[in-house]
């Protein structure tokens, strides 16, 4: 196998992670922030748990539900709010005029009844004219909830087939990976050792994330460490191959699952030849996501192919159709850092095999034979390592 098709993919991430593109300073003691949103969900659902089997009694349900000038206290959700929006502004607002001050009460009673009918009195004209405009506002909101434009259904469809077209023919989708892999993948020993590069950031954790598992390469190294580990792979074939190995992978969209994931549940993500799949604005929410379920002083390790080597960025990258835009070192590290990443540096690994011989060679033309190797065939790839402080 010519050594350019060898590094084109020379980590089995570059092709696993293209299953997986829809998929990608010290330890301190500072504490967690405090997820605010996740604490008001568990208190409603805790009282929604005692609702249901009764703990609360008649009289707190009657008075969660008693009527209000704004409604009942709590509420389902309503099935039709246009028609639910009708019946409220037909509704009028009751108010008790009687008074309970014992001889005084007569008297304020009829001061109270003379002075609403003098108030309504007044107020009658634009009361009317705000019941005509709320009834025509209705009736328009209806008509807008049934009627569309003609044809509109078809359109929507046309254009959601030419999506689906498109993505299947900027990506290639319909081809097959495990044969692309086969030919671009690398060698099982190659992938190990640029893995055993990075699995220092993890030892000692009981759950490291592996974005893109593909073939498990990772997670197999991870337990011989005795690290916990676990995958996401969008490739069902990769995750079921990892699973008969006794390794825990799920077949999964990679940003899918993190935002399904607690904050501060990770000790650890590693993902390989992710991030080159997406778009810049993607990976942000990517790593965003990345920051929040890791815990404080964990790490995030993300490698991809490193374009500042013209072999590379010009020719290699680009043999993967799935790739969106290579990912300038300076430019990921950026990424990490405006992401809440802390401290964030970047790693070169997996040097290129051809290069321009310097044997011989002295003064300028030895110093522009070292130039014309590291910028022609630099290392293939690179991590950018953050920890979350």
């Amino acid at each position: 196998m010519p050594s350019d098709q060898a590094g084109a993919a020379d980590d089995e991430h570059s092709i696993d992670g293209a299953h997986a593109r829809n998929t990608l300073r010290h330890v301190t003691t500072t504490p967690a922030p405090i997820d605010v949103d996740a604490i008001m969900a568990e208190v409603r659902e805790r009282v929604r748990q005692k609702r249901a089997r009764g703990i609360y009694g008649p009289e707190v349900e009657a008075a969660l539900h008693a009527p209000l000038p704004g409604g009942p206290l709590l509420s389902d959700e309503l099935d039709d709010p246009l028609t639910a929006l009708s019946e409220a502004l037909e509704t009028e607002a009751a108010y008790d005029v009687r008074s309970r001050r014992g001889p005084l009460g007569g008297p304020i009673t009829f001061a109270r009844k003379v002075a609403i009918w003098l108030i309504r009195w007044y107020v009658q004209a634009f009361v009317s004219r705000q019941e005509h405009m709320n009834a025509l506002i209705v009736r328009k909101l209806a008509d807008l909830d049934t009627q569309l434009p003609q044809g509109i259904g078809d359109r929507l469809a046309a254009l959601e087939r030419a999506e689906r077209a498109r993505t299947v023919h900027e990506t290639a989708s319909h081809m097959d990976y495990g044969l692309f892999a086969e030919r671009f993948g690398g060698l099982e020993s190659q992938v190990r050792a640029q893995a055993e590069r990075h699995v220092r950031y993890f030892e000692g954790c009981s759950r490291v994330l592996d974005l893109g598992s593909g073939r498990g390469t990772f997670l197999r190294l991870a337990r011989e460490r005795g690290i916990g580990a676990y995958g996401v792979d969008l490739a069902r074939s990769l995750v079921d191959r990892s699973v008969a190995e006794g390794l825990e992978a799920y077949t999964i969209d990679a940003e899918q699952h993190l935002r399904s994931l607690p904050a501060d549940s990770l000790d650890g993500i590693f993902a390989v030849h992710i991030a080159e799949h997406v778009e810049p604005g993607h990976l942000l929410e990517l790593l965003h996501e990345c920051k929040r379920v890791l815990r404080s002083g964990r790490s995030l390790v993300m490698a991809t192919p490193n374009p500042r080597t013209l072999t590379v960025g010009a020719h290699l990258f680009w043999l993967d159709p799935t790739h969106r835009k290579p990912l300038p070192p300076d430019a990921f590290q950026f990424y990490l850092q405006i992401s809440g990443f802390e401290p964030v540096t970047l790693d070169f690994y997996n040097p290129s095999e051809q290069r321009l011989s310097d044997d011989g060679l002295t003064g300028a033309a030895l110093e522009n034979a070292r130039l014309l190797n590291d910028t022609l065939f630099g290392d293939r790839d690179y991590a950018v390592i953050g920890r979350k402080p």
